[in-house]
C-alpha cells in the first residue's frame, strides 16, 4: 500500500477552503477594476487614454501569470 502524498487542499475536514490560486487573482481583479475606476475619468480628461489601457492590459498580463503560476505550484504540493 503506497502512502498517499499529505494533500491539505482535498483536507476533508476542511472541504470549503479556497485555493490561492482562486482568491488571489480574484482579489487583485477587484483591486484593479476598482483602481480603474477612480482613476479613469482623470485619465480620460487629460487625454491619457494609451496610458490607461497599457496599464490595464498589462496589469491583466501579470495576475493571468499568476494563476499560472499558483495553479502549478498548488499541483505539485
Amino acid at each position: 500500500m503506497t502512502p498517499q502524498p499529505n494533500n491539505r487542499l482535498n483536507n476533508p475536514r476542511n472541504p470549503r477552503k479556497i485555493r490561492k490560486s482562486v482568491w488571489m487573482p480574484a482579489l487583485l481583479l477587484v483591486y484593479l477594476f476598482g483602481m480603474t475606476a477612480w482613476f479613469a475619468p482623470s485619465l480620460i480628461a487629460n487625454g491619457e487614454i494609451a496610458r490607461l489601457i497599457i496599464v490595464f492590459l498589462s496589469e491583466i498580463f501579470i495576475i493571468v501569470l499568476l494563476r499560472i503560476f499558483l495553479v502549478k505550484r498548488e499541483r505539485n504540493m
